[in-house]
C-alpha cells in the first residue's frame, strides 16, 4: 500500500543544492542532510537540465464528469435526486453530491426545487 507524502520544502532543496555547487558531493550532503542520496541526484540533476529544483507538479486522476456535463443535467432534470444524478454519470450518490457541492449548490429542504444555486454570503430569503 502507497502512503501520500507531500513534497520536500523549497528551504531544503535550495540548502541541498548550494552545499553540492560549493564543491561537496552527492554522497556527503545524502549524509549531512540525513536524505536517500537518489532524492539528491535527482534534484541535482534536474537543477543542472532545468535550472530549478521545484517540486513536480501532482496532477492526480482526471475527473469522470465535466463541469458542463454536470451543469446541462441540472438544467435539465430540475427536480433530480443525487441517487438519479449519480446513476446518470456512473458514480455513487456521494459522488454526485461533491459535484453539486463544487458547483455551490446545497440541498434545500423544500418541495421545489431540490437544488437550489447559493452564495455562501447570501442568506436565503423567505417567500410569503
Amino acid at each position: 500500500m502507497s502512503t501520500s507524502t507531500s513534497p520536500y520544502s523549497l528551504d531544503l532543496r535550495e540548502k541541498v543544492i548550494k552545499y553540492i555547487e560549493s564543491g561537496n558531493s552527492q554522497q556527503s550532503a545524502s549524509k549531512v542532510f540525513e536524505l536517500n542520496p537518489s532524492t539528491i541526484n535527482r534534484w541535482w540533476r534536474r537543477y543542472k537540465k532545468e535550472g530549478n529544483y521545484l517540486p513536480r507538479k501532482r496532477l492526480g486522476r482526471a475527473p469522470r464528469v465535466s463541469l458542463s456535463a454536470v451543469k446541462s443535467y441540472i438544467e435539465g432534470n430540475p427536480d433530480f435526486k443525487s441517487a438519479d444524478m449519480g446513476k446518470h454519470f456512473g458514480m455513487t450518490a456521494g459522488g454526485a453530491f461533491y459535484w453539486l457541492k463544487k458547483l455551490g449548490y446545497s440541498y434545500k429542504k423544500k418541495t421545489l426545487p431540490m437544488w437550489r444555486l447559493t452564495r455562501k454570503s447570501e442568506k436565503p430569503t423567505r417567500k410569503e
